[in-house]
């Protein structure tokens, strides 16, 4: 089974290369090969040869669907970029109709509804676009991809007469033999709504491990469980962290103690890593393994206990969120790296599981100074934070809940088309909070500032201002003179 998986993953990065090279040259993907055009690429006649036919096409269909998941995210991208840009209606039209269509890098006239054809100008514009937006992104990469096998290759059934394994998973190898399998079930699957379809996945962990997932169809579960979904209310807005890992604009604080627990098992992997270090071996072991899975483990099961608690308590239409990052001062680089690459994943994937299950649609808002700026006034300062919790307006003296604060000021950008939009960098928002006169430094940054100021000027220790008096008009000169000669 080892030896089809590593064969699978090198046909899989063969037919990827081979995708993108039609990519580029047709503008689309193709799903469907004749044998002819299969024959006329050496590295896929070699492929089928070396793996059979029928799981070079499992392979392909499994690479092309990827990648055309991979591009339609890109898309959403190619849209945004042309809607912030200052193009003329025309143009972006244009450049809407291609990106609709994917044809960013097709080589004939593309013809809009009208039978108007977009000047090769846009064309090649939307190309440049297209470009910028891929070298933005890592390719989908298949060196550690998973088998996604049909029936012709796959076949699970029921295990009626043994009682240690629920069912058999009957293989075909690249000898040409067939392996049975025993398999384990476990609760989830056994919960798990849906038609079980035909289709097997063959997974493989970072230990090496193998385990065989059913493919399930829950368009319809999904279905009607969007039909059942009544939202008590428009939109809420959700405020995520570390200290407390997510507050709402209404108040509820939730999974108080995730700080504690992370910062428990941070420091039982830093030791684990600290001992192996310095006995001089690497980093990497089986107790240090564990202890990291354990970790993303927990990660997981909080993240969706939490947002599934928030779903069915508050059952919004809407979820506003932030750009997730996910740090914390008191934790260890290491732990940081760990949790900004599983939290991010899993919170993704849930809201997209929020999305599919129950139509909750997720709007992502610009988060940049939203923990400093003041929901009730919009002032924003970083001495509006006299604590990691507390939140105190320095204009208006509203008090809240820093979290809580924060979650209510992403609501507010929901329809403040100048700070919105994700993709401004913080610099840009902080510029548009000066513009309105919503911004103050702190006094930190006020005393840190006159200090570097003096030292432009050639002052050093003291600021200018302690002590020393720059001289005034040159009438007032004079007068200092008199009266000095006066008192001598």
């Amino acid at each position: 089974m080892r030896e089809l998986l590593f064969a699978w993953r090198d046909t899989a990065e063969t037919v990827a290369a081979d995708q993108w090279r039609r990519f580029f040259e047709t503008g689309r993907f193709e799903k469907n090969l004749s044998a002819n055009q299969e024959a006329a690429v050496a590295p896929i006649r070699e492929a089928k040869r070396r793996i059979g036919a029928a799981r070079v096409q499992m392979v392909r269909y499994q690479v092309v669907g990827t990648l055309q998941s991979f591009m339609a995210n890109r898309q959403n991208d190619f849209r945004r970029i042309v809607e912030a840009s200052s193009l003329d209606d025309t143009t972006k039209h244009q450049l809407h109709t291609i990106n609709k269509r994917q044809a960013w890098f097709r080589r004939d006239a593309v013809a809009m509804k009208d039978g108007t054809v977009v000047p090769a100008e846009t064309q090649k514009l939307a190309r440049r676009i297209m470009r910028h937006v891929l070298s933005q992104h890592r390719r989908p990469l298949f060196a550690r991809c998973n088998m996604v096998m049909d029936q012709r290759q796959a076949v699970l059934g029921r295990a009626t007469q043994a009682g240690a394994f629920d069912y058999w998973f009957r293989l075909g190898t690249l000898d040409r033999r067939k392996i049975d399998v025993p398999l384990r079930s476990y609760p989830y699957h056994d919960a798990r709504q849906g038609d079980r379809c035909k289709t097997v996945q063959i997974n493989a962990d970072r230990d090496g491990a193998l385990s065989v997932g059913v493919v399930t169809d829950v368009t319809e579960s999904f279905r009607q469980s969007r039909t059942t979904y009544q939202p008590l209310r428009d939109a809420i807005a959700v405020d995520f962290g570390l200290s407390t890992l997510v507050a709402t604009d209404e108040g509820d604080l939730m999974g108080r103690n995730f700080i504690d627990h992370l910062a428990k098992l941070d420091r039982r992997i830093d030791k684990i890593a600290r001992v192996r270090q310095r006995a001089g071996f690497r980093v990497r072991s089986e107790r240090y393994d564990k202890a990291v899975q354990q970790l993303r483990g927990y990660i997981k099961t909080e993240i969706n206990r939490v947002l599934k608690r928030l779903a069915r308590l508050k059952r919004p239409e809407t979820l506003i969120v932030e750009r997730l990052d996910f740090s914390h001062p008191d934790l260890s680089k290491r732990m940081n790296r760990i949790i900004r690459r599983c939290g991010r994943a899993v919170f993704r994937q849930k809201l997209q599981d929020l999305e599919e299950r129950f139509g909750v649609e997720t709007v992502e808002v610009n988060a940049a100074y939203s923990s400093q700026q003041c929901s009730s006034c919009g002032f924003t300062s970083r001495d509006n934070r006299p604590g990691r919790a507390t939140f105190r307006c320095g204009r208006c003296g509203h008090t809240s809940h820093a979290d809580v604060d924060a979650a209510r000021s992403l609501r507010v950008r929901r329809s403040d088309s100048g700070l919105r939009d994700p993709r401004r960098s913080r610099r840009q928002v902080l510029a548009e909070l000066q513009r309105r006169g919503l911004y103050a430094a702190s006094s930190g940054q006020r005393r840190a500032g006159q200090v570097r100021r003096s030292a432009q000027q050639g002052w050093s220790g003291k600021p200018p201002t302690a002590g020393f008096h720059p001289p005034g008009p040159a009438e007032s000169a004079l007068r200092d003179a008199t009266a000095t000669s006066g008192r001598a």
